[in-house]
């Protein structure tokens, strides 16, 4: 009775913080479609730096929608490639002789004590010379007005930091689901929605978009404080709420799409290092919330199933919370957030089975290994205690 009681105003809760991040969580499209064919007034110079490596399948798409955005100011393009040993480099030189827009550089080696994208993204924010900073993924399609949009509306509202949510092209129905629910646990329980409510606490960034002002960005340390970030995008929301600044995130799925993860084998894989890293490289953390997941999140679908009386009543009424929190969350997707539903308790047990391999992996091995450099825990621990220390 008491853990069906538990779930009930777990679900209650979830179901309001829910309805809460439907509300603050508006799109850049609805925020500026009033102005989506005029050109304003001439914007501040912009600078994109896009860290690439082994990008080859989806770099000439990307980049040809970066350097072409209709933007009524100065905009540089920087491709900074990482070690790439595939046809990126090639594509990269070709574009550059195409386009003035675009300047391309080399990573050869790494630096000790970095992680390579950090590196490579705070490599090319050395050379911008733009006011605004956007740090964008190598395989991120944009429309051409997206840029011109994001700096009209952060300099309209005085933003610091502005980070977009693209539109995630996923084939499957079982990967589409884990993602929502990813997307879910985030936005509801982790609570990312209120880096949209000034003073939170909470920031949030994301790799597909990070736009910051070069001020806020030499103001939180630049990538030099992010050196051994894993998830160096999130990390910058972050440093961007705790320098009390303004940060704001929005919905862009038909300005901005990616190919996140082919399948859900490659989803498994392209998490593996990311899962443990958010919850602090910490086993206690992810024994918590797998227990929590299992316990409040998925538990009430069977035991309103098995259970009669007030306890079933009880659990009944958690799953349709849940159910409540998951719709609501994944809105913007509009009917396919229906559809994906009904796989919502399963989902919730396969995120758990993500975290914990995550998990036990990194134990196992001591470390993790990106882009083929290894990293201890002790090292990664010890990096995210001094950034919140500088914090």
């Amino acid at each position: 009775m008491a853990l069906a009681l538990l779930s009930f105003c777990a679900g209650v809760a979830s179901l309001f913080r829910a309805l809460r991040a439907w509300r603050l969580v508006g799109s850049l499209e609805r925020e500026t479609g009033e102005k989506a064919e005029a050109m304003g007034a001439r914007l501040p110079s912009l600078s994109v730096v896009v860290p690439a490596r082994n990008e080859e399948r989806h770099l000439e798409e990307a980049l040809g929608s970066v350097v072409n955005q209709v933007y009524p100011g100065r905009l540089e393009t920087l491709l900074v490639d990482d070690r790439s040993d595939d046809a990126t480099p090639e594509i990269g030189a070709r574009m550059e002789r195409e386009n003035a827009r675009l300047r391309t550089l080399r990573v050869s080696e790494l630096p000790e004590g970095w992680l390579g994208k950090n590196h490579a993204a705070g490599l090319g924010a050395a050379e911008a010379g733009g006011e605004w900073l956007l740090f964008c993924d190598a395989d991120v399609v944009f429309e051409a007005s997206t840029f011109r949009r994001a700096v009209e509306h952060a300099e309209r509202e005085g933003l610091d930091h502005l980070t977009l949510v693209p539109r995630l092209d996923l084939d499957g129905y079982w990967l589409r689901s884990v993602t929502a629910f990813s997307w879910m646990m985030g936005l509801v329980h982790v609570g990312l929605y209120r880096a949209n409510i000034e003073g939170s606490g909470v920031g949030v960034g994301i790799g597909a978009f990070n736009l910051i002002r070069r001020g806020a960005y030499e103001k939180i340390g630049t990538h030099e404080r992010l050196r051994l970030e894993v998830v160096d995008d999130l990390a910058l929301g972050k440093a961007v709420e705790e320098a009390g600044l303004r940060g704001r995130m929005l919905l862009a799925q038909s300005l901005a799409r990616v190919r996140w993860h082919e399948s859900l084998g490659s989803f498994l894989r392209g998490t593996e290092n990311t899962v443990y890293a958010g919850v602090g490289f910490s086993p206690l953390k992810a024994a918590g919330y797998v227990g929590a997941v299992s316990a409040l999140l998925a538990g009430p679908f069977p035991g309103s199933l098995s259970r009669s009386g007030p306890v079933r009543a009880l659990y009944l009424g958690a799953a349709l919370c849940n159910l409540g929190s998951f719709v609501l969350a994944n809105a913007y997707l509009g009917r396919e957030a229906g559809r994906l539903a009904p796989s919502y308790p399963v989902a919730a047990l396969m995120v758990c089975g993500i975290l914990l391999r995550s998990t036990l992996q990194a134990e196992r091995r001591g470390g993790l290994v990106w882009r083929e450099t290894f990293y201890s825990l002790d090292l990664l621990r010890e990096a995210r205690r001094d950034r919140d220390n500088q914090g």
